[in-house]
């Protein structure tokens, strides 16, 4: 059968047939893509556990910690990016009567990304890799899995998968590579969590699901083809929301808008309420994770507590609870040799992965954390020499401003396999890092310019700083000895003499009429992104006494600014991209101006290629070798909100906020050659 894209390899035998084609030099179409290389970080959605490894949902990527210490977790691997964030995993439940057996299910673990059900191979967890995919009616936001030996000695392994409208799905993943769906239950509601049951009747399986409108379901799927509901329940507590469910000891913990309900599951068909626990002040109780004596609760506020459940007819709630300042994720529990209570590891997305303890049950309290650059703002590069056992090599760094208050440095020298060297706190916000030899500059916001050492890149530390009162410093350029901070709050432009940079002095002050978002500085001119004021551009070659030159008034805000050559190229947000001529400072001349689909933060040049942040649109790739015929070429979808752009060679690297630090590559694709048309 003729296929529509045939005609693609005809058109030329049918231009040349037509009398149309003029032989000669061939015309070109060069064509340009923007790949994914790596992500680093971003939101710790998910968190599953086995043996001695953590496995976390950090943004796109399944990430790999060893646990052995869990007051100190360490990164040990980490697969390629996934179609989409993690949203959550699990690895499969064995029952107890199985788990000594020397034959134990092989090693996967299932995850949901979107509407995408995924496994990944764990045999090695050092580094896990994508075996297949399946997708799913609709996004889904939890799973549970079960294996199940045969009689033939070998595994079945099925996993549970609440889709919303589309109910309870069923997929046999016996075969990793191969996943298939097997039968539904169509719950009469908005299935939104599930947990696999393997202990309440030997030899039978079940699946409890959570309705989104207070309906909890008990699902018999011990035949995967022909699920059959065994019992349900409604009205608990008076909630109107339901959120997670749990397993442990005979009973179902159900958390919901106004605390959580325990269910006696002594008899599977007629599950019966025991109590409520109420916990209204924390926020809806979206995780919960069960152990025989402890139940940790995570609200969606972040908050995590605990619930002693030694009498599952007195639950004792926690009086105190911990904040994990994050937002809630989910919970897993391990049990360390000779604790009495488990650790749970609580996925807070952009405050990373915490392991909380229970041991003291008036006051749960954080015993560890992972985290690297949650909510990423800003990003530089820098070429720094990495020393080690007296050898030195130089290393191409990033530098990720974390709106947490943290920068983070991370070697990407070889930009597929990225790693996080150490992190710096800055206790206030940071929006962006500028880096002077071995001293970075971040910009804290309302706590002003942290000026801290980095010569010794596994422990970087705080040598001064420079905090005005009621000031909001977004972003610091360095040009010689000083530095130049812009006060977003006031729309102020501080010059600052830093040859001694344990003692910043400010010595000069430029007040502009607009709000400085950012700065940039080339020789003796610094050019202002002064928000509703445009650009404006301000001399410094006294910087004691800085004045303005000349501006250009943007038709909406400018936010970000970057030079090349006689060129500024200017972000204005929702007005997209402006590029002006400031070969005469004096008069400014706009050249073009290119409107983008999101809204233009950052901007970065090379050559003849314009990077831009877009916001929710991602990254932009334009060609601009014609300046005034700015020409998009490509463009990436972040998965996060892109904020910030840094490009070295090939490789971009885009501050995309909850998606962390996302590393792409710039490839020109193999032309297309089309005859000349007369």
């Amino acid at each position: 059968m003729f296929k529509p894209w045939m005609w693609l390899l005809l058109l030329p035998v049918l231009l040349r047939t037509s009398g149309l084609v003029q032989d000669g030099a061939p015309t070109v179409w060069p064509q340009e893509n923007l790949i994914l290389t790596a992500q680093v970080a971003g939101d710790v959605s998910s968190v599953a556990l086995t043996g001695s490894y953590a496995a976390i949902g950090l943004g796109q990527t399944v990430t790999v910690l060893d646990i052995a210490h869990p007051t100190m977790p360490v990164l040990v691997g980490r697969s390629l990016a996934l179609s989409a964030p993690v949203v959550a995993m699990t690895f499969a439940a064995v029952a107890p009567a199985h788990v000594n057996r020397r034959d134990q299910p092989p090693a996967f673990l299932y995850l949901v990304t979107g509407a995408t059900l995924s496994i990944v191979d764990f045999t090695d967890p050092l580094s896990p890799t994508l075996a297949s995919s399946l997708a799913l009616p609709a996004a889904a936001e939890d799973v549970a899995a079960a294996a199940v030996p045969t009689a033939t000695g070998s595994w079945s392994v099925y996993v549970y998968v609440p889709v919303g409208e589309a109910g309870l799905r069923i997929v046999d993943v016996s075969d990793p590579t191969q996943p298939r769906e097997t039968g539904f239950y169509d719950t009469p509601g908005h299935a939104w969590r599930v947990a696999a049951d393997l202990t309440s009747v030997p030899g039978q399986v079940y699946a409890h699901v959570t309705d989104e409108h207070r309906y909890y379901y008990i699902v018999n799927v011990t035949d995967p083809d022909q699920p059959l509901l065994t019992a349900s329940y409604s009205g608990y507590m008076g909630m109107m929301q339901s959120g997670d469910v749990a397993l442990a000891g005979g009973y179902a913990y159900i958390g919901g808008d106004s605390g959580m309900d325990i269910m006696d599951l002594s008899d599977i068909t007629q599950p019966r309420r025991v109590v409520g626990a109420s916990m209204v002040s924390i926020g809806f109780i979206s995780r919960l994770a069960a152990a025989e004596r402890r139940v940790f609760v995570l609200a969606d506020s972040g908050i995590v507590n605990t619930i002693n459940v030694a009498n599952p007819q007195r639950p004792l709630v926690s009086w105190r609870y911990y904040d994990t300042l994050g937002e809630a994720g989910e919970v897993a529990l391990a049990m360390l040799p000779g604790q009495e209570t488990p650790l749970a590891f609580v996925a807070c997305g952009s405050r990373g992965l915490q392991v909380i303890s229970g041991a003291d049950p008036t006051a749960p309290m954080r015993v560890g954390w992972f985290n690297l650059p949650g909510r990423a703002y800003g990003v530089s590069l820098a070429s720094q020499s990495v020393c080690e056992a007296g050898s030195c090599t130089p290393q191409v760094l990033a530098y990720v401003a974390d709106h947490d208050g943290s920068m983070h440095i991370v070697n990407v020298s070889q930009p597929d396999q990225p790693a996080q060297m150490a992190a710096y706190d800055s206790t206030g916000m940071a929006w962006n890092v500028t880096l002077d030899e071995q001293i970075a500059y971040v910009a804290a916001g309302p706590k002003g310019m942290r000026i801290v050492d980095v010569q010794d890149l596994g422990q970087p530390w705080e040598l001064s700083f420079f905090q005005p009162y009621d000031t909001f410093i977004r972003d610091v350029a360095i040009a010689g000895r000083y530095a130049y901070a812009a006060d977003r709050m006031h729309g102020r432009l501080y010059s600052l003499d830093m040859s001694d940079p344990v003692h910043p002095a400010e010595i000069g002050l430029f007040d502009s009429p607009g709000g400085a978002y950012a700065v940039t500085a080339v020789d003796n001119l610094v050019y202002l992104a002064d928000g509703a004021a445009g650009l404006r551009i301000v001399d410094v070659s006294k910087p004691d006494s800085p004045f303005e030159v000349g501006s250009w008034q943007t038709p909406g805000v400018a936010v970000e600014v970057a030079i090349s050559g006689t060129l500024a190229f200017v972000a204005g947000r929702e007005e997209g991209l402006h590029i002006v001529d400031v070969s005469n400072p004096a008069q400014p001349q706009l050249v073009a101006t290119y409107d983008t689909p999101g809204l233009v933060w950052g901007v970065a040049v090379e050559g003849a290629w314009v990077y831009l942040a877009d916001g929710p649109a991602g990254v932009r790739l334009l060609d601009v070798s014609d300046p005034a015929r700015p020409r998009e070429t490509a463009a990436y979808v972040t998965p996060g909100y892109a904020w910030n752009v840094a490009v070295a060679g090939d490789q971009v690297y885009v501050a995309a906020e909850s998606g962390g630090l996302v590393i792409l590559r710039h490839v020109v694709l193999q032309p297309l050659y089309l005859p000349l048309v007369r």
